[in-house]
């Protein structure tokens, strides 16, 4: 790496840079995403981490605190999101610098398991393996709106309010199986606030008696 390159965690006037190029180099919802993960209190700027060069972010890495149940046992784990590099700063070895930093972070705070879902086989060179194929698991003709049903269940968009039921929801899946990867108090938050999804609540006599997460409509909506 140059000299003038730096591997830190994000400053509050850096921010704005980093969503811009997530939003370029990644997903437009990643812009969104990035806010919610500096701004939320069990994440913040810390979790977000940054090559800069002189007065400018030419890549970036968000690290994420998570945790994954093997049978009884609950294990500290962590997960890289969000990267992405500025064209003209690709192949100078920048996301390995990040992703070791992330590690060497990761392994300070007491996380045994790293947890990726990421681009196929890019992140093999960083050490890690493939183990479950994760799809779509069905594709719907339309968004539901906020309509009563005959059975009198109503169909909405989740809120912050309806985070303990979803996942009190999550919990009596996961029971059942063997390895499982709860989402935290964190994730809850930011998938009833992000726009890159929609997650939904069904209820019935003002229960939430399911939930499901939904891809954007433009993007062919799948649930």
């Amino acid at each position: 790496m140059s000299d003038r390159l730096e591997i830190r965690s994000v400053r509050p006037s850096e921010v704005d840079q980093v969503a811009d190029l997530l939003a370029r180099r990644g997903e437009p919802a990643d812009a969104v995403d990035v806010h919610l993960v500096i701004d939320d209190p069990d994440e913040g700027p810390s979790s977000v981490l940054v090559a800069v060069d002189g007065d400018r972010v030419v890549s970036t890495l968000t690290l994420l605190r998570e945790s994954v149940r093997v049978g009884t046992v609950v294990l500290p784990a962590a997960q890289i999101e969000m990267v992405a590099t500025e064209p003209d700063h690709e192949g100078r070895g920048l996301v390995r610098s990040l992703v070791d930093v992330a590690h060497s972070i990761s392994r300070a705070r007491g996380d045994v398991v790293q947890v990726m879902i990421g681009i196929p086989f890019f992140y093999r060179q960083f050490g890690y393996v493939y183990s479950i194929p994760i799809a779509d698991t069905r594709r719907l003709l339309e968004s539901p709106p906020a309509i009563e049903h005959e059975r009198g269940i109503v169909v909405r968009n989740a809120s912050s309010a309806d985070i303990e039921a979803m996942t009190a929801l999550q919990d009596r899946v996961q029971a059942e199986a063997t390895v499982a990867m709860p989402h935290t108090s964190a994730c809850w938050r930011w998938l009833v606030a992000r726009d890159g999804s929609a997650q939904w609540v069904a209820e019935r006599g003002g229960v939430v008696i399911a939930t499901a997460r939904a891809t954007p409509p433009e993007d062919a909506l799948y649930l």
